[in-house]
């Protein structure tokens, strides 16, 4: 516990009331506990100094606000200049600061932070038995695990988490790091050892609305103006962001530089570079190379666009000076749920993957790495694909375009619509389609599309199930409901190969 008084110290706070310990701090009012504090954030929906009563009914010392302190008010009050900021220092200051206690690896970019998560967890406890990890599917420390709400949770959530982590003994965390955490100083108040740029595509402009303003809010996790400079920074210098903040990143950082090297006329110099990649559906093979070494690499995961997860995870690696076996047998034991997942439900002849992709560069890799495969076996891309409700517009006619360009069955339907109308956001995903011009199907209930779209499979196709990944809900307007990609694939390929005795429902398109 922290005295109240050295709280508003450390986070730049004015302090009145009187003293106490604080155990805990929270910007949810339910959550207040006995000797915690309330963080009144005014939000732009809601105001949370509204709740202070309910706070302070549930054992809460006092409140952390931007105001002044109200002339009746008789409990602590820190004022402070920006209240999410002081969420994150706060919690920083209650458990310990526990990010100085473990190597912590901070990973961004658009597309790829979970499975070079994913990848640099299995490395670490191979390397030292136990690691800890927060990310989009789930947050791990050593065996134990808890599902996800968020990429990125609040900052009180992640020092918490951190505190656990480091009193199970963890020396090495890994956390993906969301824009919007960054925005909000979720993950402020943290020292990274190394912060890795994986790539920027569109998305979230709905949120950032330029992607320059989306690659300015990235820029903060490396420039000191999140957090410490990171001492190392490990970036894709094959994606034009992650070359600007290359060249932009001053010399006294340590730059550690991953790319697939495309031969002499390339002159950038990788530091961690790949000349070889097959890939089958059993997965992929590689030839990893860096100064002075050349490792064969060979993992479960399926696709090309997991080669730069890979040198991700052997470049951050090897920046923490880990042994190269242990990166080696790392990468070979790790799957990534949701993440061209492939769903075996017997010999049926043709593969059935289910793929987070839900944006146009995550949907082009995707069916990129199946139009690879199918070019092996002679057969077809089957798309099936929505796009999420109360999120970018604009993203949607370039996800179908995309789509439409990889795939030879395109099928349209709902992801998560929220609280918009499913039929609305089809129709913005259907400009794509029509731009592009070939035939496809819009059947707007998941259940019956995923059905139509296996059921056009034949010996040595492809149906990739695209947008919801490993996620076991849909989002609708006035409630959420299980629903699992896999599950639903399952269920229909078990028929297939077992017909029910009922006839089944017409599917129109």
């Amino acid at each position: 516990m922290v005295q109240a008084q050295d709280i508003a110290r450390l986070i730049g706070g004015h302090f009145s009331g009187p003293a106490g310990d604080v155990c805990a701090i929270h910007h949810h009012a339910a959550s207040c506990q006995p000797k915690s504090l309330f963080v009144a954030i005014q939000g732009a929906r809601s105001d949370g100094h509204q709740f202070i009563p309910q706070a302070l009914s549930q054992g809460a010392l006092g409140v952390i606000s931007e105001r002044p302190c109200p002339a009746d008010f008789n409990h602590i009050w820190i004022q402070v200049p920006d209240a999410r900021l002081a969420i994150a220092q706060a919690a920083a200051a209650i458990h310990g600061y526990p990010s100085h206690s473990l190597n912590l690896v901070g990973i961004t970019g658009t597309n790829g932070k979970t499975t070079t998560a994913y990848l640099l967890n299995a490395i670490f406890q191979s390397a030292f038995g136990l690691s800890a990890m927060m990310g989009t599917v789930e947050y791990r420390i050593g065996n134990h695990t808890e599902t996800a709400h968020h990429t990125t949770p609040e900052a009180s959530e992640i020092q918490y988490f951190l505190r656990r982590a480091v009193d199970a003994g963890c020396k090495y965390a890994v956390m993906e790091v969301s824009s919007h955490a960054i925005d909000l100083h979720r993950a402020a108040a943290l020292n990274f050892a190394v912060a890795v740029f994986s790539n920027l595509t569109q998305d979230h402009l709905d949120y950032h609305k330029t992607m320059e303003a989306y690659f300015d809010v990235k820029r903060r996790l490396f420039d000191g103006r999140l957090c410490p400079i990171p001492p190392v920074v490990v970036l894709n210098r094959d994606d034009p962001y992650g070359e600007r903040l290359y060249q932009e990143l001053p010399n006294q950082t340590r730059k550690v530089s991953y790319g697939i090297r495309s031969g002499d006329q390339d002159n950038r110099q990788m530091d961690i570079w790949i000349d070889r990649v097959q890939t089958n559906l059993s997965g992929l093979s590689l030839t990893v190379h860096w100064p002075h070494k050349i490792l064969e690499i060979k993992s479960p995961m399926v696709g090309k666009p997991h080669a730069y997860n890979i040198l991700a995870s052997v470049a951050t690696a090897t920046a923490c000076s880990i042994p190269a076996e242990h990166i080696v047998t790392g990468i070979s034991q790790t799957q990534v749920p949701g993440r061209f997942e492939r769903v075996d439900g017997g010999s049926q002849g043709f593969a059935v993957v289910v793929d987070y992709a839900h944006t146009p560069d995550a949907v082009q890799n995707a069916l990129g790495a199946a139009r690879e495969l199918v070019a092996q076996t002679g057969g077809r891309v089957i798309t099936l694909f929505g796009c999420g409700g109360d999120r970018d517009r604009t993203k949607r006619p370039l996800m179908a375009e995309a789509a439409a360009q990889y795939s030879d069955i395109i099928v349209a339907t709902s992801d998560n619509p929220r609280s918009e109308s499913p039929e609305q956001i089809l129709d913005d995903a259907e400009i794509g389609l029509l731009k592009v011009g070939k035939p496809y199907h819009r059947i707007t209930d998941r259940r019956q599309a995923i059905t139509f779209a296996i059921q056009q499979a034949q010996p040595g196709d492809i149906v990739v199930l695209a947008g919801k990944g490993h996620e076991p809900y849909q989002i609708l307007a006035d409630r959420t409901i299980h629903f699992d990609d896999r599950e639903e694939a399952r269920q229909v390929l078990r028929n297939l190969l077992d017909p029910p005795h009922q006839e089944a429902a017409c599917v129109h398109s």
